[in-house]
């Protein structure tokens, strides 16, 4: 149990930085969707997942007492993992949350020079060495802090985007899709399941403040080449219906395909322990 709070506590700092009604009659096409994925850097981010968790697994390593426990979880991790199920679980879930009307006037923003320089910016943390760069750009910041002016930029962009109350859904949601799998392996033990209930409080409470600090040193980072103008224009985008419905559209879709490799994930451990307890016992 410690090893998969480990895990969630990583996993769902590293979500932080991914994410940046049906509709009965007209639908939008399939390459619409396509379009949106690959146009909001949404298709990479997904597809970096493996190498990223691979990075977070070799991190987890260091401070790992149990070596052969460690590459037991870290084989489960890698394996749990299907980016094309992800992808298709995001592609249906887009598809039946967005109109035409919508979706066009998103692909025309995607177009515009500020969305392809944002969107060409938030793909450096599917990068390998990202979380290295920032930790020494971080170290650099703190030695020759930043104007007055660009920290009221980025705290309005990390305010107006209401991007850690959208991750914080994505985080909740799969937490709740993972403890679920994990109550459902011990049906009859109440005291487990009130555990877990009241982990995923705690979880939340706790994960609030360091997602607000961890989006804010991020933001820093990903648009140190933006002027406090750009990032101004950045943050009224989400002031607007279009980049509301924009930024609740992907973090909907991610948290579609995170919550089912989430549940995965956790039945695998868990067959992975009655199988271990079996052997153990014969």
């Amino acid at each position: 149990m410690k090893k998969i709070t480990t895990f969630l506590a990583s996993a769902f700092m590293l979500t932080s930085l991914i994410v940046t009604s049906s509709f009965a009659n007209a639908q939008v096409s399939d390459a619409q969707i396509y379009q949106l994925m690959d146009k909001s850097g949404t298709t990479r981010m997904i597809e970096s997942l493996p190498l990223q968790m691979q990075g977070m697994s070799q991190q987890m390593a260091l401070t790992s007492k149990d070596t052969a426990e460690h590459q037991k979880f870290s084989k489960i991790l890698t394996s749990s993992m299907n980016t094309d199920a992800m992808l298709e679980q995001m592609f249906n879930y887009i598809k039946a949350n967005v109109s035409p009307e919508e979706m066009q006037n998103i692909l025309t923003w995607l177009e515009s020079d500020l969305a392809t320089r944002v969107v060409a910016a938030e793909l450096q943390s599917a990068e390998p060495q990202f979380q290295q760069n920032l930790m020494t750009f971080i170290g650099q910041l703190q030695a020759t802090p930043p104007t007055p002016e660009r920290t009221q930029a980025i705290i309005n962009y990390v305010e107006s985007s209401e991007i850690v109350e959208q991750t914080l859904i994505i985080v909740v949601g799969m937490a709740k899709n993972m403890f679920a799998a994990l109550k459902a392996s011990k049906p009859d033990n109440a005291e487990f399941s009130a555990t877990l209930d009241a982990q995923l409080v705690q979880m939340e409470t706790m994960m609030r403040p360091a997602f607000e600090q961890q989006m804010i040193l991020t933001s820093y980072y990903i648009y140190r080449d933006f002027s406090e103008a750009d990032i101004t224009k950045y943050s009224n985008f989400y002031q607007q219906d279009l980049g509301k419905k924009y930024l609740t559209l992907l973090v909907g879709a991610v948290g579609e395909g995170l919550n089912g490799w989430g549940e995965n994930l956790i039945k695998q451990i868990v067959a992975d322990k009655e199988k271990e307890e079996t052997a153990q016992a014969e």
